[in-house]
């Protein structure tokens, strides 16, 4: 866990967005309320599951009192709020069987893997609640959870806190038992989470329904995710959905449906084109500037010095602050030796430079933009002796990640589009680009014919490529480097219609090149749309060229 996560501010810190009562008391409306079940609330906040629950009983004539000192269970971590949930309580003293703490903590005989499956046992009949959702997990027991909690059914599970609070609420469910959580709407179809999809379908009967209701804490599409433990099947928002077609998407997606589901019978764009992420600088304020007609004005002087090395700033610089016994000790004899690593020292000039570009110093920098086709050189990057200043200042600097993403494709020839969109704005990426972590990047694999990088963008250029993607592969803002590998390739375009859609693509980037502007409303790009038009199963297979129209 980064050093930053861990010094934000406590509600992000904690992840927490707590819920509203008239939300938990209308998704509770749908919970069979029975006052023998065994119920746990793991991070409870102030309470608004846990008194809409009560309401509930309180209706039937339940004795509140006696009935909590036996079948209710509750963990948060927040002490502020305990102490509020602590201060509405009505129903005689607090039952012993709350607890102020980490849920991770909770239950838990050791942070052994071996221990924790010997005694873990089901015990609950109800888990519900609101748990996390991007909060940090204490950095002492981290790697240790992740060793209970990040394998299951031989599929990775996410380090996050959300999907951490699912697994081991399932572990203490008895069979038969029900979850009932809100939970971020992540889950139904990043990759990321597709380990936790799979075990999932695996283990419960699951239902996802849309929230009735909104939070005004966060603007995080929320869904209510229902687990019967030890069933099968798989319905979001009312709609049944196989899971052996979920399981044709790479990323088994809840989000396909039986109408794109041929799409991905086929190849996939990653048989064709590998696709990466750029490089996190560090501080950008360094190395990066925006071209000012044609200029770059330049208000730093950059050097590389050497500087020793020392076990202090290696311990600063190390994931969570710690380094292993033998690292350190080959650490400690690099410092006795007075060895030394290469550093950058920035100076401020009293008086900016003016640098008339193209400069063998700079190079261009792929910073995202909206838009599609083409975009002129607009950042620039210090790049002098192949970015020596930059690569040592990434490796010298304070933090433990040193690596340089999308490395092995700088300067290569490719295609480009932002990071965070709604639609995938492919653009032509000439090649000399260093790449930058906001603009995904995809590059043509060894062997594959150039022309396949102007057919590949005519398809990502489509409405219906980007439908695809926003409903099946990834339907967030985001748009990864693998959601790109991840979408189908169109086989069922024909020879011919294959050969126009280069030839136009190829067009459309001259002309974008020397001046024009391109957008989705744009006639050659809607006219795309007619060569790639969806093909029935059979071209789906490459078996015909018979096209139907494309129906979301």
């Amino acid at each position: 866990m980064s050093t930053t996560k861990n010094k934000r501010e406590q509600k992000k810190q904690l992840g927490q967005f707590l819920t509203p009562p008239d939300v938990a008391a209308k998704i509770l409306e749908k919970v069979n309320i029975d006052a023998n079940s065994v119920v746990l609330e793991p991070s409870f906040g102030n309470g608004s599951f846990i008194y809409a629950y009560i309401d509930k009983l309180v209706e039937r004539g339940v004795d509140i009192d006696n009935w909590s000192k036996r079948h209710l269970y509750g963990c948060e971590l927040d002490k502020k709020m305990f102490n509020e949930f602590k201060d509405a309580w009505k129903y005689g003293d607090l039952p012993d069987n709350f607890f102020l703490g980490d849920f991770f903590r909770y239950k838990m005989p050791s942070f052994s893997r071996q221990k924790y499956f010997a005694s873990i046992q089901g015990y609950f009949d109800l888990v519900i609640g609101n748990p996390p959702f991007g909060g940090t997990i204490d950095a002492e027991i981290q790697d240790e959870l992740d060793s209970i909690f990040g394998l299951r059914n031989g599929q990775k599970i996410k380090k996050e806190t959300y999907a951490f609070f699912i697994v081991k609420c399932l572990d203490l469910l008895k069979d038969g038992g029900k979850l009932v959580f809100i939970c971020s709407d992540t889950l139904l179809s990043i990759n990321t989470m597709s380990g936790l999809r799979r075990y999932l379908m695996d283990t419960c009967e699951i239902v996802i329904d849309r929230l009735p209701g909104e939070f005004d804490e966060t603007k995080q599409p929320m869904v209510v995710l229902t687990l019967t433990k030890g069933g099968r099947g798989l319905v979001v928002f009312g709609e049944k959905k196989d899971v052996d077609i979920v399981n044709k998407t790479a990323n088994s997606s809840w989000m396909i449906n039986h109408e794109c589901a041929k799409y991905f019978t086929g190849d996939v764009l990653g048989n064709y084109m590998v696709a990466t992420s750029g490089m996190t600088i560090g501080k950008n304020e360094y190395f990066l500037r925006k071209l000012q007609n044609d200029n770059i004005i330049e208000p730093y002087k950059i050097e590389i010095v050497p500087r020793k090395i020392t076990l202090k700033r290696e311990l600063e610089k190390a994931r969570l602050g710690k380094i292993g016994e033998t690292k350190i000790a080959k650490i400690k004899q690099m410092e006795k030796d007075g060895l030394t690593e290469n550093a950058v020292v920035v100076e401020k000039l009293s008086t900016p430079l003016k640098i008339k570009y193209p400069c063998a110093d700079y190079a261009p920098y792929n910073k995202a933009t909206n838009q599609i086709i083409y975009s002129p050189v607009a950042w620039v990057i210090y790049w002098r002796n192949d970015g020596a200043a930059v690569y040592a200042y990434k490796k010298s600097g304070p933090w433990y990640l040193h690596g340089v993403g999308g490395k092995p494709f700088f300067k290569k020839e490719g295609l480009t589009w932002q990071l965070i969109s709604s639609k995938l704005n492919v653009r032509y990426l000439p090649a000399g680009y260093i790449l930058d972590s906001g603009a995904p990047c995809a590059f043509l694999r060894d062997g594959v014919p150039q022309e396949e990088l102007y057919f590949i963008m005519g398809w990502c250029l489509t409405k219906s490529c980007n439908t695809i993607l926003k409903t099946v592969i990834n339907h967030t803002r985001n748009i990864q480097s693998k959601d790109f590998e991840r979408l189908p390739y169109p086989v069922w375009v024909s020879p011919k219609n294959k050969q126009t859609v280069i030839k136009n693509v190829k067009r459309m980037i001259d002309k974008a090149i020397k001046g024009k502007i391109y957008t989705y409303q744009s006639k050659e790009i809607q006219d795309l749309e007619t060569y790639f038009s969806c093909a029935d199963e059979d071209a789906t297979q490459g078996r015909s060229s018979k096209q139907c129209s494309f129906n979301f």
